[in-house]
């Protein structure tokens, strides 16, 4: 559990995507200073409209992030945006801190990474938050999201047999999403994300495709929580999927009236399980 908190002043790490500029307009709204860090080429340039200021770095430039919180008199932190995996093959763009919290890692999985990351910030005595902490209202609850469009016997049943074997690969830090149709595992997501696992699933094995996406059975919401939105649906569409299940309650879904309708429109079902 995370202590309830209310900071007055709140750094973003901002990744790719939406996620980010959400966080950081949902703590401004609520009265935070907000100033956001980002990486040229992977955040939006849209962050500079919603931050009091911005710190624009490159990948890996973990001490001089650490010292840019220290100026600004930053005591707490959120990390949200996806950052590619394949900087960790350019271990030249690092600093030494970074270096060294890579080198120390047994493992170099997101969670044993971004763990180790979070711990270097704690030890300047910087916390890093829940990630979910101002978009509580974007986790939906179990059921059915698509308002016209039930999932069939054969939906539920390829959501049942692929919900156990999609928490067991979550819980060895492989990729949260996998993809079955008729009871068979198509495409299991590693490196590449979510929308490439479905685009892959697709050309794989045609129309029809059932997509279940999944938190962690020990997610931490400070660096990591599973996300879909109007991007994800695009995608559901290009591949002619059939129905994408989410685990409720754990995941933020942007954009939902917009991606619900664009699901119906392909009679494409939404789920949360």
């Amino acid at each position: 559990m995370f202590k309830k908190i209310r900071p007055d002043r709140l750094g973003v790490i901002a990744g790719q995507g939406n996620f980010p500029l959400l966080i950081a307009e949902g703590a401004r709204h609520r009265g935070v200073e907000v100033i956001g860090f980002g990486v040229r080429g992977i955040t939006s340039e849209k962050i500079e409209e919603i931050c009091a200021r911005v710190h624009w770095m490159g990948l890996g430039q973990l001490q001089r992030a650490i010292d840019t919180f220290h100026e600004e008199n930053l005591k707490y932190a959120v990390m949200a945006g996806r950052f590619p995996p394949t900087a960790l093959f350019k271990l030249h763009k690092m600093d030494r801190r970074a270096l060294r919290v890579l080198t120390s890692l047994g493992s170099k999985q997101a969670d044993s990474l971004l763990g180790r990351v979070v711990q270097e910030f704690a030890s300047e005595g910087i916390e890093y938050i829940d990630s979910s902490y101002y978009l509580s209202d974007m986790l939906p609850k179990k059921g059915v999201l698509t308002n016209h469009r039930e999932p069939t016997d054969q939906e539920r049943a390829d959501v049942a047999f692929g919900h156990r074997i999609a928490k067991e690969i979550a819980g060895l830090d492989i990729g949260q999403t996998i993809v079955v149709k008729s009871q068979l595992i198509v495409a299991v997501e590693a490196m590449e994300g979510t929308d490439q696992t479905i685009l892959r699933a697709g050309e794989l094995a045609g129309p029809g495709t059932v997509i279940i996406k999944v938190s962690k059975p020990r997610q931490d919401r400070r660096f990591d929580i599973p996300v879909v939105g109007i991007t994800t649906v695009k995608n559901l569409v290009k591949a002619q999927a059939s129905l994408l299940a989410m685990s409720a309650g754990e995941t933020l879904f942007f954009d939902q009236e917009e991606a619900i309708a664009l699901a119906e429109e392909n009679n494409i079902c939404l789920m949360a399980i």
